[in-house]
């Protein structure tokens, strides 16, 4: 079974693929200035410029305890290149200088635009791997298309800043090794340069990926021991292991304080497999999205092509070594990670997106499977182990019959996915095909919030906007669940909160910071599809229909929580030992500005106010109470009680706040008069009543 000589591609099936190439781009580019502020990207603003100020991509909070590259930091997970790349592109458009690293809207949509760039170029790599496989550029074209026919991989271009950069890397890499091993392809300097721009992206954006960079490593040497008098093998070996000193070079210069220190790669590694420390890891899970995330007919002739190229390689290391080990790099990048991370039971989530390395081999597999499918086609229908007597011979009109049918197959393979993306569009990455829609199963939507710019005009500006709120209570019943006043680790104001996806456009349209509603009243964001929380109601939303269903991507709720009882006995505001962030509880009482982050036993208020909730003992409706806040308070706090002036006593340690009598449901507010940020840290509050005399009389 061959891989080559391939096929003649139809020439409807040339501009099908034109047409699919030119679609998906135009798509990608229009959809990075419409796609919103993701997740991780407000993490990787702050982590870049840690970097320019102290030389470790880290977060702000890492910085504490042991230092930003210890054991309880997650900053050996990740490298600067990407964003440097990125931040590059802003300077040269004149929206940043250099080493000045803007959370502004503009700034964002050039890094989308950027990573747009950055995945066209992976997109382009596969497509000249196919080339060098097939030797056709019209298969190569197939190939991007293809890759661009996946929603997943489309969806991802406009916007991922971490996943996109470390695909490309990895395409290129594969596609120096491949070039290496045909020394006719391409100046020898140009496939060196090319294998360590390869490994910078990708093993400079995550550390981690240094693992594949070993892998092809060991393959080149695996054959140059058992092909010894192969006249290229000793060429690619060098030219692999120059370029990859060449990119050793570079992460040492750009980034020394990971890659100066082999135990933080070590690290990295170990914290991306157990990045949520097990609890996101299910043997199936990467089994199951692959069957429902990539497109049916596509899936076919991946299939086919798997087929083709594991024959191959197993009979050919006699016949033509060099393509069979050709072939087996692009198995590498296809399935070496992605088996391992099923095997070693890999924390995995937010569906295939962090193994979205692998999409484009699995583009060049599925040309394989095309081409051999095509090329049966247009051929006889004889098999491998008949001889021509055998076989019945097909007359000319039933081979042009069979070639059309092929040929409709194979484009639908590649328009269907079209005409599901233009429906999801600019949200592609939502995508799963119509096998698991028809069960009606549900499955989360739109993880990353990027819809948030679309439903931006019809979100309430008078209260305060919770961005993904955590829910608790009942897993089993989620209708029943309730939201709550914060997001993880934080009850900042999302229009605010420079780390959300709403505080660029916010300050940018110059709406509103106000908020009129009552104090127990909110907005949540709630992304994913999540049912409404039983103390929300639904006010507007952002949709898209998929397979005849209606798709939830981002809706804006008003919602209602009544203050918890508080009395002489304190609340803590401590983070427990085996949980990832502070219980619903204690943030009852932390309705707005507070962060758990820099200390595990105390809340931080890092905006000029932030305030505190809670319904005061009985015996203070008639008695004169006061609320002691225990932390570390500056000299010029201030405080209002239910819009009120209040009197405040700093002490040693401890804040009193004066709760006047007939105070029952309380809403405290914190300032400083100088305006300042607060940079009040609060480990617990409680309410006792207050001795005649103890603070004066405001008046």
């Amino acid at each position: 079974m061959r891989v080559e000589p391939a096929p003649r591609l139809p020439r409807s099936l040339l501009w099908v693929c034109a047409a699919v190439v030119v679609a998906a781009v135009a798509m990608a580019v229009v959809g990075s200035s419409r796609s919103g502020i993701s997740w991780d990207e407000p993490y990787h603003v702050m982590r870049l410029r840690n970097y320019f100020d102290h030389g470790s991509y880290a977060l702000d909070w890492a910085f504490a305890g042991d230092g930003p590259t210890s054991d309880a930091t997650n900053t050996a997970v990740y490298g600067p290149v990407a964003m440097l790349v990125l931040h590059g592109l802003t300077v040269v458009l004149g929206v940043e200088a250099w080493g000045e690293v803007s959370a502004s809207a503009s700034a964002y949509e050039v890094r989308h635009l950027g990573v747009v760039m950055i995945g066209l170029v992976g997109t382009a790599a596969a497509a000249a791997t196919t080339r060098i496989l097939l030797g056709c550029w019209r298969w190569a074209l197939f190939t991007a298309a293809a890759l661009l026919a996946l929603p997943m991989w489309t969806g991802h271009l406009m916007f991922n800043i971490k996943d996109v950069p470390v695909a490309t890397g990895y395409t290129v890499m594969t596609l120096a090794l491949v070039a290496m091993l045909s020394p006719s392809v391409g100046h020898r300097v140009v496939r060196v340069v090319g294998l360590a721009a390869g490994v910078v992206l990708m093993v400079g954006t995550r550390p981690a990926m240094l693992s594949a960079v070993v892998a092809g490593l060991a393959l080149i040497a695996a054959f140059r021991v058992a092909a010894p008098r192969l006249p290229q093998v000793r060429t690619t070996l060098h030219e692999a292991v120059l370029g990859v000193g060449v990119a050793a070079a570079v992460l040492l210069l750009v980034y020394p304080t990971v890659f100066a220190h082999p135990a933080l790669l070590l690290q990295s590694t170990e914290q991306s497999a157990s990045f949520r420390d097990g609890r996101s890891a299910v043997y199936g899970y990467v089994p199951f999205h692959v069957l429902a995330q990539v497109p049916l007919l596509l899936q076919g002739f991946f299939v086919v092509g798997l087929l083709v190229s594991v024959r191959f390689i197993q009979q050919g290391w006699r016949r033509e070594p060099v393509r069979a080990v050709q072939l087996t790099l692009v198995g590498l990048q296809l399935a070496l990670l992605p088996l391992l991370a099923i095997a070693l039971h890999s924390d995995v989530y937010n569906g295939l997106r962090q193994l979205l390395f692998a999409s484009p081999a699995w583009a060049v597999v599925v040309t394989v499977g095309a081409a051999k499918a095509l090329g049966r086609a247009q051929t006889s229908n004889q098999t491998p182990n008949q001889t021509p007597k055998q076989t019945h011979k097909q007359t000319p009109s039933q081979t042009r019959t069979r070639t059309r049918t092929m040929t409709g197959l194979v484009a639908a393979a590649l328009l269907l996915p079209m005409l599901d993306q233009a429906q999801l569009f600019p949200y592609q990455y939502t995508y799963f095909n119509v096998a698991l829609d028809a069960t009606g199963v549900h499955v989360a939507s739109d993880y990353w919030r990027t819809s948030v710019p679309e439903l931006m005009p019809r979100i309430p500006t008078d209260g305060q906007i919770v961005c993904g709120p955590t829910r608790s209570g009942n897993e089993k019943a989620p209708e029943a669940m309730v939201a709550g006043r914060y997001s993880s680790d934080s009850s900042v104001d999302c229009r605010i909160d420079p780390l959300g996806p709403l505080a660029p456009a916010w300050v940018a349209g110059g709406l509103p910071l106000t908020s009129t509603i009552p104090h127990d009243e909110f907005y949540v964001i709630i992304d994913r599809d999540h049912p409404v929380p039983s103390n929300c109601e639904r006010e507007a939303g952002v949709t898209r229909e998929r397979h005849l269903r209606e798709i939830q991507m981002t809706y804006v709720a008003r919602c209602r929580l009544a203050p918890s009882p508080l009395d002489a006995t304190p609340v803590t505001f401590t983070r427990p030992a085996l949980e990832p962030n502070m219980l619903p509880g204690p943030w009852a009482f932390a309705p707005q500005g507070w962060v758990l982050r820099d200390s595990p036993d105390a809340i931080d208020a890092p905006g000029v106010s932030a305030s505190l909730t809670f319904t005061a003992p009985a015996r203070c409706v008639v008695q004169a109470c006061a609320l002691v806040v225990e932390g570390d308070s500056p000299p010029d706090l201030a405080a209002t009680v239910n819009d009120v002036g209040a009197d405040v006593q700093v002490g040693l340690g401890s804040a009193i706040v004066r709760l006047a009598p007939g105070t029952a449901d309380a809403w405290v507010t914190l300032r400083r008069t100088s305006g300042v940020p607060l940079a009040l840290r609060v480990h617990s509050i409680r309410v006792l009543p207050l001795p005649t005399k103890t603070l004066p009389t405001k008046t």
